[in-house]
């Protein structure tokens, strides 16, 4: 791996101020990328999305633009992040059966009798199960993961409604049955005395990115899934060089502390106020139509927060630091990055959940970064050993920052009858359809950002 002083500058700290543009300088700097260009919105909101890690991504494209937008977030998962990269190509002929080996790269054919998968050595990078597993502890092995931190879709907007739901099915149980792979017999595809194939329950939590054509509209139970959105444009992106190595620019360990970071950042009262009357007046907009559930409403503030440690300007106690990397250096034997988005850290020392060491956070108190100023052991000529660190707090500046990249892939334009209905019966009756072309797809979207520009402004 290409070490950090490989760049002309140094990899920002945390709490540095302006750390975003700092983090994109060092990157753009990198003479592992050879002068590729990395758009700043995507690489920004990739970076809120691995820290939170409460939905995937969804990134409208024009059509002709899908597999270079593809290409362009394989490349920076792989080479910036170092994260296994699965990209999922679905169509109106996907059929339900060729869905998970199409998700997990593994040759397969949906007609029993057909050819089989090629085998797969223990040795390999393969996710799947081999024969030697077979014994093992199945509570064990079906608390593992497959192997993918983030799989890249495209296609989905044509997919037929089973596949659709079968995907929804999996990521939000974030289970997923994978077969069996024996090192030297195949066993996929082979019924067992139950007439079911050979398959075990894995965890399956990778980063869900969707590159979808511009204009195509999705059930809202799916569009649920991705609680960030963005679009781009054929010249926002910049095609990378075709022998870039999967080097990992970025340290795997380097986000870590800003997942741990989250429960410590916290919003005033009037702030949650507003957060609250902002989702609101896009709920309730005559001009709008909202896909915004009771998930969506308990993960903004996530982001907001997220957002507030990537703006900088702060100070973190050396005992949060050195707890953290102890923490991290013992809880695995890998050097990834843990993406998962399940928090199994319990909620106080000694007690675990339910003991008297979390009664606090059951009655609603926050942690805080004050704790760690009584638990620093430092020695007696740390000039810190005195300093006082605060909280840190969210702003307005926050909340306008992650606006839109939340709202915006949740809303649509409602037609003028639409509109006229809705203020008529309180809900919007479908008028009639009409065809979308480029213009029209276009001006909705346009007219959607002045909306949510306008409730931000107001509001």
């Amino acid at each position: 791996m290409t070490s950090t002083s490989d760049s002309l500058y140094e990899i920002p700290k945390l709490g540095s101020p302006s750390f975003t543009p700092l983090l994109l300088r060092y990157i753009l700097t990198h003479p592992a990328l050879k002068g590729w260009s990395i758009n700043p919105s995507l690489f920004s909101i990739l970076l809120l999305a691995f820290i939170v890690r409460k939905g995937g991504i969804v990134i409208d494209v024009p059509k002709k633009d899908i597999d270079k937008c593809e290409r362009v977030i394989t490349c920076t998962t792989k080479s910036i992040f170092g994260l296994k990269t699965n990209h999922l190509s679905i169509d109106e002929y996907t059929e339900l059966e060729d869905l998970i080996p199409k998700i997990c790269h593994i040759p397969f054919s949906s007609n029993p009798s057909s050819q089989s998968p090629t085998p797969t050595p223990i040795s390999s990078s393969n996710p799947f199960l081999t024969s030697t597993e077979k014994h093992d502890d199945k509570t064990q092995k079906s608390n593992e993961k497959v192997d993918i931190d983030v799989l890249v879709l495209s296609g989905l907007e044509n997919a037929t409604s089973p596949i659709k739901v079968r995907l929804g099915e999996i990521l939000t149980k974030k289970r997923i049955k994978v077969p069996i792979i024996n090192q030297y017999e195949v066993q996929d595809n082979v019924p067992n005395d139950d007439g079911e194939c050979h398959s075990i329950e894995r965890k399956f939590d990778p980063l869900v990115i969707w590159i979808r054509e511009e204009g195509k509209e999705a059930p809202s139970w799916l569009i649920d899934q991705f609680m960030l959105g963005l679009h781009l444009d054929s010249d926002d992106l910049d095609i990378p060089p075709s022998d870039l190595d999967p080097v990992g620019i970025i340290p795997q360990s380097y986000l870590c502390p800003f997942t741990k970071l989250l429960p410590y950042v916290h919003i005033h009262a009037p702030l949650q106020v507003h957060i609250s009357n902002l989702l609101s007046a896009v709920n309730s907009h005559p001009s709008l139509k909202t896909t915004l559930t009771g998930k969506s409403f308990r993960s903004f503030p996530e982001y907001i927060k997220a957002h507030r440690l990537l703006f900088g300007s702060f100070d973190i106690p050396p005992a949060f630091l050195l707890n953290d990397s102890s923490t991290t250096s013992s809880s695995t034997s890998s050097s990834k990055i843990e993406i998962s988005s399940n928090n199994d850290s319990k909620l106080g020392s000694g007690g675990g959940i339910g003991g008297v060491d979390t009664w606090a956070n059951l009655a609603g108190e926050e942690p805080t970064l004050t704790k760690f100023n009584r638990d620093q052991n430092q020695s007696e000529n740390d000039v810190t050993m005195d300093m006082e660190y605060e909280d840190i707090y969210c702003t307005p500046q926050n909340v306008q920052g992650i606006w839109k990249v939340f709202v915006n892939h949740r809303c649509k334009k409602r037609l003028e009858r639409e509109e006229i209905m809705w203020l008529i019966k309180g809900s919007a009756n479908k008028a009639g359809l009409a065809f979308e072309d480029k213009n029209k797809t276009n001006r909705n979207r346009h007219d959607v950002d002045k909306i949510l520009d306008e409730i931000l402004r107001t509001v």
